[in-house]
């Protein structure tokens, strides 16, 4: 989500070592997902990430975009990253260690109503499955 409040489609990442594509099923258009057995991001699929963002939204270098990311070394260290912003006209703001879960406030506000809401859905839908 943009600062603006346009949308992009998710990019997901699944616990698991294969990807099905029936677990894109129900996902919005345009949705892209990965898989790794710790459900955690990695460096290529960051960079996957990276791409879906930036060939979905309309920046140049005269109308640049800012992508806020915590300080995870994929992100600070990582010239690939760096270089396809600076082709791309995105500039990279990287938030202090350990203070994300703050500064962040869309994962504090938005995200986290989102969680809740998806976890109440999954529960009820999981209690009444065991009733069946």
């Amino acid at each position: 989500m943009s600062a603006a409040g346009h949308f992009l489609s998710p990019f997901l990442v699944f616990p698991r070592v294969n990807m099905k594509a029936e677990l894109l099923d129900a996902a919005p258009n345009g949705s892209l997902a990965v898989c790794h057995k710790s459900g955690w991001i990695q460096n290529e699929s960051f960079f996957q990430w990276c791409h879906h963002i930036l060939s979905n939204v309309k920046l140049t270098k005269d109308d640049p975009v800012i992508l806020v990311l915590d300080g995870h070394y994929f992100h600070t260290r990582n010239v690939e990253l760096l270089e396809l912003a600076r082709v791309n006209g995105a500039h990279i703001v990287c938030l202090p260690p350990y203070c994300t879960h703050k500064m962040q406030l869309l994962g504090v506000a938005f995200m986290l109503l989102s969680k809740l809401t998806m976890r109440k859905q999954l529960n009820s839908g999981s209690n009444k499955m065991q009733a069946e």
